[in-house]
């Protein structure tokens, strides 16, 4: 996750550095270009912000899903409690 989060940290950074350029640029057809260049990379950051959020949220549902699955009730939000807690009931059954 920390890879994509770089990686959409880039994009941004990209579509400023072309703002930029596109205000410097020497010609008309070059602040074009460096316009649409910076609305192509805005456009992927949103695109992967999207894809982020999605995931999150799939994640938050697999994580209920396994829940359920393993009777757990208890308001548990990560799978690393899950984990815990099975090895609570585990160390019980011994």
């Amino acid at each position: 996750m920390q890879d994509v989060k770089l990686y959409l940290a880039k994009l941004r950074s990209d579509a400023d550095d072309c703002l930029t350029i596109s205000e410097a640029a020497a010609t008309k057809a070059k602040r074009e270009v460096f316009k649409m260049l910076a609305a192509t990379y805005q456009r992927l950051a949103a695109d992967l912000e999207k894809i982020i959020e999605l995931n999150l949220i799939a994640d938050d549902e697999r994580e209920k899903r396994l829940m359920n699955l393993l009777g757990i009730d208890d308001e548990i939000e990560h799978l690393d409690q899950i984990a815990e807690r099975l090895g609570q009931d585990g160390d019980e059954l011994s």
